[in-house]
C-alpha cells in the first residue's frame, strides 16, 4: 500500500518546525494525506498520519519475516518518541516512569482479576492483593471507610477499571439506575435460582404519583462528558429533559421549554461548571413530583477543566431530598422485609479531578511556615474543594459514587482507572459463577491485572507530600503557560500580527488547563492539541485549542510550543472557519416522536 502519488510526502528530520511541516502537507488546508483502506478500495480510505504509512503494518497471508516486524515496530517506536516528546493538549500523563523497567517481567503472565477483587476465585494468576492496595490507598485519599469491611455499610468497596472513567461512568449510573428503580437481584421462593425483581410501587401520600417513586431522572450540565450520555443512552436512564417534555410540558420551572442539559455557569463565556441557581429549581420541580434524583457531577470537565462545586450543590439539594422524603425511603421485596434506600444518588466524575485534588489537600494540612503550603497558598487563595467520601451536608454523607482515570493525573502506560462506592449503595448479593469462584460485582468480566501493578508502582515509588508537591507544581506551571501565553499576545500585538479579537486566552478556576484560539493545523499536529468549535453567547463562532498541563509538561516545553506560536503564519487560519458539513437534520419530527438526550456534535472535544 502506498500514499496516492499527488499526496507523497518527503522525510522530514523528527524536530521539523511546525512550518516545514505545514509545507509538506500536500495540496489543501494541511490536512493529513488520505491512503486505501485494506482493500485498496478508495472508498474505503481513511487518513493517516504524515510520519506513518499504514502498509507498512498490513499483515500479509503469509506473515512478516522478524527482519519486517522489527522494522515495522522501530518505525512505530520512532514516531510515539516524537509524539511524546510533544504531547501537549490531553489529559494523559505521558510520564511513564520506571514502569518499564520495574513491571516488564509482569509480561510473562496472563494476568486477570476475573471477578471481586476481595475474594480470589479459582484463576490464580492475578493480582488482587495488589488491587486491594490500590484501592484502600484511594479510599483514604477519598476520605473513604476503610479498609475493606463487607460487614459495614458505610465501607467502602470498588475495583480497577479496565477502561478509564467511561466504564466508571457506566457503571456508577447502571448502579444508581437499579438503586433508585427499586431493583435488586434475589433468591427465588424456595431457594434456587436467582432473580432480578422490581419492587412494587410504594402507597401514595397524596403529593406525587406513586408510579414516579422509581423513576428516576438524570440530572447533567451541558459540560459534561459525551460518555455520560452514552451511558444514559445505553442504560435508558430518562433524563429529566425528557420527562419533562413528555409529561410536564410548559412548566419548566426556568424557561419555556425543558432545556435538554442542566445550563452551565455563564454559558457558552463562563468557566463550565454547572450553574446551581438553575439545577436546584429543575431538581425541586421532580422532587415535588416524587421522582428519585440521580446527579451527575463533574471534577474536572474534558475541555474547560472545570469542577462543579459539589459542596454548594450539596447544600442547596440536600433540604430539598429532605422536605420531599428522598433522605429515606422502604423498599418492600418480602414480606415484612424492606431495604432502606434513599432516594437520590450523586456521582462524580473526577476523572482527571479527583486523581489530583487530594494531594492538595495533603499540602494545604502542612505547617503555616512549610514552602510547600506557602506554594499552595499562592495558588489558590480558597480552601481545597471538596468532592468525595468525606463530604457530608446536614450530617448527610452526599458522594454516592467516584471515578478516577489512571492514565490521566497517574500516569499509565494504557487507560485504566477506579470506581468507588460504599457498600450501602449496591443493591444485589452478586451472582457467583461456579467457573470463576468470585463474585461477578464488576462491569467486566475478565479484568487487567497490569493495570494495578501500574497504580501501584506510581504511588508507592513517592512519599505523599511528594505527590503533593507534584499537584502544586503542576498549578504553578499552569499559571506559567496562562502568563505565556498573555505576553505572547502583546508581542504579537506590538508586532501587528495579532488576529482580530486576540487569542480568546481563558483558564477557569484551578484547572490545569488553559484555552486559546486555535492555531494553524500544523501546530495542532506538531503538539497533539485537542481542539473545539464553541458558539458563545453573543451568537460569535470561536475555535479554541487547550493545553493541560499533565506531569510530562516541562517548562521548556511551554516555552517551545510559545515560541511556534509565535512564528509567522502561526494564527493564519480563516476566521470564522466554517464547521464541518454534518447529514441533513430532519425538517421536522413525525408525531409522537420526542427528544430523549442530547447527543453533542459540537464542543466537549467533537468537531
Amino acid at each position: 500500500m502506498s500514499v496516492h502519488p499527488t499526496e507523497q510526502q518527503p522525510d522530514l528530520p523528527r524536530d521539523a518546525p511546525w512550518s516545514a511541516l505545514l509545507s509538506s502537507a500536500g495540496p489543501g488546508d494541511g490536512r493529513a494525506p488520505v491512503v486505501a483502506g485494506p482493500s485498496g478500495d478508495p472508498r474505503q480510505a481513511y487518513p493517516s498520519d504524515p510520519d506513518l504509512e499504514t502498509g507498512e503494518f498490513e499483515i500479509p497471508a503469509e506473515g512478516l519475516t522478524a527482519q519486517q516486524r522489527k522494522r515495522a515496530l522501530n518505525r512505530l517506536e520512532t514516531y510515539l518518541v516524537g509524539k511524546h516528546e510533544t504531547m501537549v493538549g490531553f489529559q494523559g500523563n505521558q510520564d511513564m516512569a520506571n514502569y518499564q523497567q520495574d513491571l516488564a517481567r509482569f509480561l510473562e503472565f496472563h494476568l486477570n482479576n476475573v471477578g471481586d477483587p476481595f475474594q480470589q476465585g479459582n484463576y490464580k494468576v492475578n493480582t488482587k492483593i495488589v488491587e486491594r492496595a490500590v484501592l484502600d490507598h484511594y479510599a483514604s485519599l477519598w476520605r473513604a471507610q476503610w479498609p475493606y469491611d463487607a460487614d459495614n455499610p458505610d465501607s467502602y468497596w470498588g475495583y480497577v477499571l479496565t477502561m478509564g472513567s467511561t466504564e466508571g461512568n457506566l457503571y456508577a449510573l447502571a448502579t444508581a439506575r437499579d438503586y433508585l428503580s427499586g431493583r435488586k437481584l434475589i433468591s427465588e421462593p424456595g431457594g434456587g435460582q436467582m432473580v432480578y425483581v422490581q419492587a412494587a410501587p410504594p402507597a401514595g401520600d397524596g403529593r406525587a404519583a406513586p408510579d414516579n417513586a422509581y423513576r428516576p431522572v438524570a440530572f447533567y450540565s451541558e459540560d459534561t462528558h459525551y460518555s455520560v450520555i452514552k451511558a444514559v443512552r445505553t442504560l435508558a436512564i430518562e433524563t429529566f429533559a425528557a420527562i419533562g417534555r413528555r409529561d410536564y410540558p410548559g412548566q419548566c420551572p426556568i424557561a419555556d421549554e425543558w432545556p435538554m442539559e442542566v445550563p452551565s455557569k455563564g454559558g457558552a463565556d463562563g468557566s463550565g461548571e454547572i450553574d446551581v441557581d438553575v439545577l436546584e429549581p429543575l431538581v425541586r420541580f421532580f422532587a415535588e413530583r416524587g421522582h428519585p434524583v440521580l446527579l451527575l457531577l463533574n471534577f474536572g470537565t474534558t475541555f474547560k477543566g472545570a469542577y462543579d462545586n459539589v459542596e454548594k450543590i450539596a447544600a442547596r439539594l440536600v433540604p430539598v431530598f429532605a422536605e420531599h422524603g428522598l433522605l429515606e425511603r422502604d423498599i418492600e421485596f418480602e414480606p415484612g422485609r424492606t431495604d432502606r434506600r434513599r432516594g437520590f444518588w450523586v456521582h462524580v466524575d473526577g476523572a482527571l479531578g479527583a486523581g489530583f485534588m487530594p494531594y492538595l489537600r495533603i499540602a494545604a494540612a502542612e505547617e503555616r511556615g512549610s514552602e510547600l503550603g506557602a506554594q499552595l497558598r499562592r495558588e489558590i487563595k480558597d480552601r481545597v474543594p471538596e468532592f468525595d467520601f468525606g463530604l457530608r451536608v446536614h450530617d448527610v454523607d452526599v458522594v454516592s459514587s467516584l471515578v478516577m482515570s489512571g492514565h490521566k493525573w497517574p500516569g499509565a502506560p494504557w487507560p485504566c482507572g477506579v470506581f468507588m462506592t460504599r457498600n450501602k449503595f449496591r443493591v444485589e448479593p452478586p451472582s457467583t459463577p461456579a467457573y470463576t469462584g468470585s463474585p461477578d460485582t464488576t462491569f467486566a468480566g475478565s479484568r487487567n491485572g497490569l493495570s494495578p501493578l501500574v497504580l501501584w508502582n506510581h504511588l508507592a515509588s513517592k512519599s505523599l507530600r511528594e505527590h503533593a508537591a507534584a499537584a502544586v507544581g503542576a498549578l504553578r506551571l499552569t499559571r506559567y503557560l496562562e502568563s505565556s501565553l498573555r505576553e505572547l499576545e502583546d508581542r504579537l500585538d506590538w508586532e501587528d500580527r495579532l488576529p482580530a479579537g486576540g487569542l480568546h486566552i481563558d483558564r477557569s478556576p484551578l484547572a490545569l488547563t488553559v484555552r486559546f484560539r486555535q492555531p494553524v493545523d500544523a501546530i495542532i499536529e506538531k503538539w497533539s492539541l485537542s481542539c473545539q468549535p464553541m458558539v458563545m453567547n453573543s451568537g460569535e463562532l470561536r475555535h479554541y485549542a487547550h493545553v493541560f498541563v499533565m506531569p510530562s509538561v516541562t517548562a521548556e516545553k511551554i516555552d517551545a510550543f510559545v515560541e511556534d506560536l509565535f512564528a509567522e503564519g502561526a494564527f493564519d487560519r480563516p476566521e470564522p472557519r466554517p464547521l464541518p458539513e454534518r447529514p441533513a437534520g430532519a425538517s421536522t419530527f413525525a408525531a409522537e416522536v420526542r427528544p430523549l438526550a442530547l447527543v453533542p456534535v459540537l464542543g466537549r472535544g467533537f468537531q
